[in-house]
């Protein structure tokens, strides 16, 4: 009943109006980006689980059982078996070592099969009898026709395609090449299957996530020993990177139209309690007591919660269906459905910012005596207000971190917020002692300029809520296009695209001269072993110790450790010392910093390896980032090259080839180093461009709502002062001032309001956006005089505008309707 009581006087006051609008447009946009967001991560994730052709693989030495199927079935998923294996076929009397991989009808459950075929393009598995061959295999059979036959152990396969794209390609990058596909049924057939064949089965399975989890928790307890299950948490680092940086576009994209979206509300709600002074001041006369107005008050407030709340998530959830209906198919299919969570997150934020923002000032009026409150005059704020401030500002923050489940990301965020009001704080009462000495000034300038100096806390409101809409939305801007293009460029066009590996010691130095003499661009030889961690500090590695799914995966696996006296040009010193090394100095290991923290290394740890059979063992004496993107060779850990004396080195280098340049090297391969093998990762290049385009075009949609976010924070901040701006123009149209000197005195107090926001929220947006860059997304960022000229521009010309259109409304209305009023 009082719910109803409120919701029909909400309908007759406008103040209450104005809050319910603010706090409707604010969970608008809110809602609106959480569902697209929400809608759009899912899609990532599934593109991320696409990249294993699967959500879940088991990888073991033995086929999945019966059991393992039947529990998929019981949960809804579907299932998928794999088998990989090298082998060896011979074409016109020569051998060529091919990576087998039989699959079944339903390969694969996330992500496309892309076969080139002499009938066009297929998306089917291979049927039994059937293969597809990898573009540099079809090469190496100096085959054109679009079907002939190779034999495989004891029977032969048609080779009916070519392999264009494969989805789980990049789950092993150094594998061995070229590839051949089969039906999983013909692999027995074959003969090529015994016990002491080094084979790789895979499980995989896919579908709803909480099914998909628990399939994994049934698993975890069942694995026979070798057995690894693999996430997307496995997925090659390049592709790993990829994806992260992608949604954490996303999240701060998200998180700027959330700040905005509360900075409005808190406005909104500071000028409801003005607005509400004398209504409060004759109930307090009329004998209600303090605590009967707050609960009068209260009451309306759930009015606007219940309204504003249901509006903004209604308005929210058909704004982002419109938003998918435009740019849905950029997304490569259909966008997953969102889930409650945005909802529960609507209303969350809605019960934080409207009851926190204005209970404290509520409750100060509480303690205010009605002669005081006639008198516009508010008691300074108690230990409880402040207490209260700071209670919402605590909730608030930890929503904040809930909704980009990003610590780093929302604690840096949250920092400029604090960083804003402190500087506008600050250096918004120095402007106004600065140009209290002008205020008396003849002229629109100098009535413009003594509105901004007579009421100090007024106009250090206005400023705070221009500031920080104007350095939020340049932030977003300086993401949206500049770190996306840096993001974008980290990738150039002729990125390595190929990877040779097992290049024998000697061989090394002819492949180099013939790559000088054909113009091919390589990244240089890098000697590599492979080697199992054995020990950290002396104590025994076993992945059972470790909880964290990733280093129980490290553990399990060995090494590809690299050894040089050189750093990779896309590496970069963290901690420890720089890797220079001289003959005779000790060895040392460089370990790149993720392995480090997942492992728990430490700068000095002591890592001792299992090479082969033999024993190394060094201190860690550099930490280091590595550059995922460039797709150079690079390693996890890396020894210095005296440490690879006596070991069994192969060495690896990556190179960019075209079409013309991948056949001549096939060629030469075949014809002088046999066994060598050559890795086409052209595809995983497609990949990541295509994650990049998407988050991009993403991040442009979500600004959609932030720019609706900071419209509504600049008319919530304009509102703040607009009562006694119609009371000062109505006085100077009274006493006879001209619309010209109306006009230059309003055109001054924003313009100067305007170059204030605009200089400062330039230099706190370049700032923030170098630091997000560098530190969360690992890019060089750099300084742009474009953020700094948008800035003042944005600042100065747009709230001069503004203020010209609430001058125009005001002088519209007649002076003696205005004095009436107040």
């Amino acid at each position: 009943m009082r719910l109803t009581v409120s919701v029909r006087r909400l309908w007759r006051n406008k103040a209450l109006l104005i809050l319910m609008a603010a706090l409707t447009v604010a969970v608008t946009a809110l809602t609106s980006v959480s569902f697209f967001v929400d809608r759009v991560d899912k899609a990532l994730l599934l593109q991320g689980s696409s990249l294993m052709a699967a959500d879940l693989v088991v990888q073991q030495g033995d086929a999945a059982p019966a059991q393992w199927v039947g529990q998929a079935k019981r949960l809804g998923l579907k299932t998928s078996k794999q088998v990989v294996f090298p082998s060896v076929i011979f074409h016109e009397d020569k051998p060529l070592l091919v990576q087998v991989k039989a699959v079944d009808s339903n390969y694969p459950l996330r992500g496309k099969l892309l076969v080139e075929t002499g009938q066009g393009v297929s998306n089917a598995a291979p049927g039994r009898g059937v293969a597809y061959v990898s573009t540099s295999l079809r090469k190496a059979l100096g085959g054109t026709a679009p079907e002939m036959e190779i034999p495989l152990g004891k029977i032969r396969l048609r080779v009916q395609g070519t392999l264009r794209q494969e989805p789980d390609m990049s789950g092993s990058l150094f594998q061995f090449a070229p590839q051949l596909m089969m039906n999983y049924g013909d692999i027995q057939a074959t003969g090529l299957i015994t016990p002491a064949s080094r084979v790789q089965y895979r499980f995989l399975v896919a579908g709803e996530a909480d099914a998909v989890a628990r399939m994994r928790h049934w698993l975890a307890s069942r694995l026979p020993a070798g057995a690894r299950i693999m996430g997307i948490e496995n997925a090659r680092p390049e592709m790993r990177q990829a994806l992260e940086r992608g949604r954490r576009f996303l999240e701060l994209a998200a998180l700027c139209a959330t700040l905005l979206s509360g900075i409005a509300i808190m406005l909104a709600a500071r000028q409801y309690v003005v607005q509400a002074m004398d209504g409060i001041a004759v109930m307090r006369t009329l004998g209600m007591s303090a605590a009967q107005v707050l609960q009068h008050h209260l009451q309306e407030v759930l009015g606007v919660f219940v309204m504003g709340s249901l509006f903004g998530i209604l308005a929210g959830y058909l704004g982002q269906q419109v938003l998918y209906a435009m740019i849905g198919d950029w997304f490569g299919g259909q966008l997953p459905l969102p889930g409650w969570r945005s909802v529960t997150l609507g209303f969350a934020y809605a019960v934080v910012l409207l009851g926190g923002f204005s209970l404290p000032a509520l409750w100060r009026i509480r303690h205010v005596a009605p002669l005081r409150v006639l008198r516009r005059d508010l008691e300074p704020m108690s230990v409880s207000a402040w207490l209260s401030w700071g209670m919402a500002a605590a909730v608030f923050s930890l929503l904040v971190v809930w909704q980009v489940q990003d610590w780093q990301l929302a604690s840096a965020m949250l920092l400029l917020i604090a960083v804003v009001v402190l500087l506008v704080t600050g250096l918004g009462w120095l402007m106004i002692r600065l140009l209290r000495p002008f205020r008396g000034k003849a002229g629109g300038v100098g009535i413009g300029i003594a509105a901004l100096t007579r009421n100090p806390g007024l106009t250090l409101w206005q400023l705070l809520g221009f500031t920080l809409g104007i350095t939020l939305l340049l932030l977003l801007a300086l993401v949206r296009v500049d770190l996306l293009e840096i993001w974008q460029g980290s990738l150039p066009e002729q990125a390595p695209n190929h990877f040779l590996i097992n290049i024998q010691p000697g061989d090394q130095l002819t492949l180099q001269q013939w790559f000088d003499e054909q113009g091919i661009l390589y990244s240089g030889m890098y000697a590599t072993a492979r080697g199992r961690l054995t020990r950290l500090d002396g104590r025994r590695m076993d992945a059972d110790q470790y909880s964290n799914e990733r280093a129980r995966h490290l553990l399990k696996r060995e090494f590809s450790l690299g050894f040089s006296d050189h750093l990779q040009s896309d590496n970069r010193t963290l901690a420890g010392s720089q890797w220079k090394f001289s003959a005779g100095d000790a060895g040392g290991f460089s370990v790149e910093e993720g392995v480090a923290r997942t492992l728990g290394i430490r700068l000095g740890s002591t890592l001792t390896f299992d090479v082969a059979g033999q024993t190394i063992s060094a201190k860690v004496i550099n930490l280091r980032s590595v550059d995922w993107d460039s797709f150079n060779v690079n390693f996890f850990i890396q020894g210095n090259a005296a440490m690879m004396k006596d070991l069994p080195v192969a060495y690896i280098t990556s190179l960019y080839l075209d079409d013309t340049g991948t056949a001549s090297v096939v060629r030469k391969l075949a014809e002088d180093y046999p066994a060598v093998s050559l890795l086409d990762i052209r595809p995983m290049l497609q990949r990541v461009r295509g994650i990049m385009d998407r988050g991009a075009m993403a991040v442009e949609s979500v600004f959609l709502f932030t720019l609706l976010a900071a419209a509504l924070v600049t008319f919530s901040a304009v509102q703040i002062s607009r009562e006694a701006r119609a009371r000062e123009i109505a006085i100077l149209r009274t006493l006879g001032a001209s619309r010209r000197l109306v006009t230059v005195a309003v055109l001054t107090e924003f313009g100067l309001m305007g170059l204030f926001s605009g200089m400062l929220s330039a230099a706190l947006a370049s700032a923030t956006g170098n630091l997000i860059a560098e530190r969360l997304f690992g890019l060089d960022a750099g300084w742009n005089f474009h953020v700094w000229l948008a800035g003042v521009v944005a600042g100065v010309l747009g709230l001069m505008l503004i203020g010209y259109l609430v001058m125009r409304t005001l002088l519209n209305t007649p002076p003696i309707h205005v004095l009436r009023a107040q």
